[in-house]
């Protein structure tokens, strides 16, 4: 009687993972260290979308795309709905470029993902004191983050979905 093992379970459903991804037409993809997986696609020639998943202890596909920009996407119960994730996201980033402000939206992720590494930073490494600038300071930075936040909304409430 043949038996797998789980590690080989585990490959072979990294396999098929892997020709799912290449007929959706990944430019790469890099298995590092048993269950961690990198995902290119190359969308045009300056737009690389990178994803990076692996397969945690509960058997799940725990996904985060990378590149533009980092985004967790959550764990998928199989690989099917991983890859069905990675289809739709690769569609409407397709779409998104064809969009003249795309630039401007990847300049603006890429300014708010700054403004988050800087503030765990800030938390993590330097002594944040209960003081008037600390206080002033992150209240008013507090404040702007709900302006952007209000801004956005107003910008998708007056906008037309994509299906």
């Amino acid at each position: 009687m043949f038996v797998l093992s789980i590690d080989r379970i585990d490959s072979v459903k990294g396999d098929s993972i892997e020709i799912l991804l290449r007929q959706l037409g990944a430019d790469k993809i890099q298995k590092v260290k048993g269950d961690l997986y990198f995902i290119k696609f190359m969308l045009d020639d300056d737009l690389e979308v990178m994803y990076t998943y692996n397969i945690n202890a509960k058997n799940k596909y725990f996904l985060q795309r990378i590149m533009p920009y980092p985004l967790p996407q959550g764990a998928f119960s199989n690989e099917i709905k991983l890859v069905d994730f990675i289809k739709k996201d690769i569609k409407k980033f397709k779409e998104g470029l064809k969009s003249k402000y795309f630039d401007d939206y990847l300049e603006t992720t890429a300014h708010a993902y700054k403004f988050i590494q800087q503030l765990d930073d800030f938390y993590l490494n330097y002594h944040v004191e209960e003081d008037s600038l600390a206080s002033d300071s992150l209240s008013q930075i507090s404040t702007t983050i709900d302006n952007l936040n209000k801004r956005l909304e107003s910008l998708i409430n007056h906008s037309k979905k994509i299906d």
